[in-house]
């Protein structure tokens, strides 16, 4: 399915379309979309995360590991996208009382957020790019240094250059 972007058709890069060798490895991701728009996903979500030392957060990025991706019809003509991801915390994501730091936990929400996104256009064949313009988040309990936690990102509304999502972090059971 085509998305039109005025008079152009986007058309989502595979991974043979960016340099960098060899495709990602996707056989761990779950998920009921096709593997190359597992490995589009992947490709950019490592784009965001592949400069350590580099570029703020790039550490911190590398240690989330996509766990799954899902595309699904939602109600009233729509389609809605879902993530996971899993990380254990480690030092360099706490504060001193070893509990996540509300700064790192806001990036890991801010980049796991956006993958559904992309996977939703990857999905539809619309530009998913963006810049998250406003983030509320709401803390129930600490999370602490070396637990594993789960983040599950979903779309919730995608009209015109306006896109809601939602993430919940939580302790992996």
């Amino acid at each position: 399915m085509d998305h039109r972007q005025g008079s152009t058709v986007f058309r989502p890069l595979l991974w043979r379309d960016t340099e960098g060798g060899e495709p990602p490895d996707i056989s761990k991701i779950r998920g009921n979309i096709s593997d190359e728009a597992k490995r589009y996903c992947l490709r950019i979500f490592d784009f965001h995360v592949s400069t350590p030392g580099n570029s703020y957060g790039a550490d911190v990025g590398g240690c989330l590991r996509l766990v799954e991706i899902n595309v699904q019809p939602g109600r009233e003509n729509t389609t809605f996208a879902e993530t996971v991801f899993e990380v254990t915390i480690r030092k360099d994501m706490c504060n001193i009382f070893r509990i996540l730091h509300g700064a790192c936990a806001a990036y890991i929400v801010d980049l796991c957020s956006v993958s559904a996104l992309v996977a939703l256009g990857t999905a539809l064949g619309f530009d998913a790019t963006g810049v998250s313009q406003s983030m509320n988040l709401i803390w129930h309990h600490p999370i602490r240094l070396e637990e594993n936690v789960k983040v599950i990102s979903m779309s919730m509304s995608v009209k015109e250059k306006v896109r809601t999502m939602r993430c919940e972090v939580s302790i992996r059971s």
